[in-house]
């Protein structure tokens, strides 16, 4: 039977068989992000992990619209979910105002995409402001008519799950964990990509993701793509000399 309260619509949607591959706990962000946006009535739901330096790892997005609009803040290297984990506050972002703090990020949404507006969440402790959720929206009236308790219960409902889905593979190494999802295996391979082109362009690694960005944005892609190219040997870092000359 439906519910009107936010978690109880939550868990309601968790409860739905998941999708062709996605019974793994590995898959459990990806499951969870599309509860979140079922329950709050948005159009997109992303969930990433924050380090220092701006490193960021995405673990789940409940479609792939919304999982390459994490890609395009990842690239912009800034936007809406790095202010809220720096602040650890939640925030909501406009184009307009994206377009102020971020214009490079506000073209890629805009033409890659069709959100025009994001509400970034820090997760509940101890998971936030480590663990953000990214809640997209076409509309931005469509953010600001979701009442912010059942955000706020939501928040708290999809951190318990991801604190108890933890726990029950601890002590499991063979089975699948939900922050090692293919998006964060994807992710990694910039990682490694940084540490192939750190060595050829003789930078420190914090300039070097800098290039890889600004190469993707000069070729119309996004870091990861770039990063795979890398790594399979299809572009040499040798060639981004020139994206480091203008740092």
């Amino acid at each position: 039977m439906e519910t009107s309260d936010a978690a109880g619509r939550f868990l309601e949607a968790l409860r739905e068989p998941a999708q062709p591959g996605e019974d793994g706990p590995e898959m459990v962000p990806s499951r969870l992000s599309r509860a979140c946006a079922q329950a709050v009535q948005v159009d997109g739901a992303a969930l990433s992990i924050h380090e220092g330096a701006g490193l960021r790892t995405p673990i789940g997005a409940s479609d792939s619209t919304t999982a390459h609009a994490e890609q395009l803040q990842f690239t912009a290297g800034d936007g809406p979910c790095l202010r809220a984990h720096d602040t650890g506050s939640a925030i909501v972002f406009d184009l307009d105002d994206i377009a102020r703090n971020w214009p490079s990020l506000h073209a890629a949404l805009l033409g890659d995409t069709p959100y025009r507006a994001v509400f970034s969440v820090p997760l509940a402790p101890p998971l936030g402001p480590t663990v953000i959720v990214d809640l997209y929206a076409r509309e931005l009236e469509t953010l600001t008519k979701v009442p912010r308790d059942d955000v706020e219960s939501v928040v708290v409902t999809l951190t318990e799950e991801l604190v108890r889905s933890a726990g029950a593979v601890a002590g499991d190494e063979s089975s699948g964990r939900w922050w090692d999802s293919p998006a964060a295996r994807r992710r990694s391979r910039v990682w490694q990509a940084t540490g192939i082109a750190t060595v050829a362009l003789g930078m420190d690694v914090v300039d070097t993701l800098a290039v890889l960005r600004a190469h993707a944005f000069a070729t119309g892609r996004v870091v990861d793509d770039v990063a795979d190219d890398i790594v399979a040997g299809r572009l040499d870092p040798a060639d981004l000399r020139e994206d480091a000359r203008g740092r």
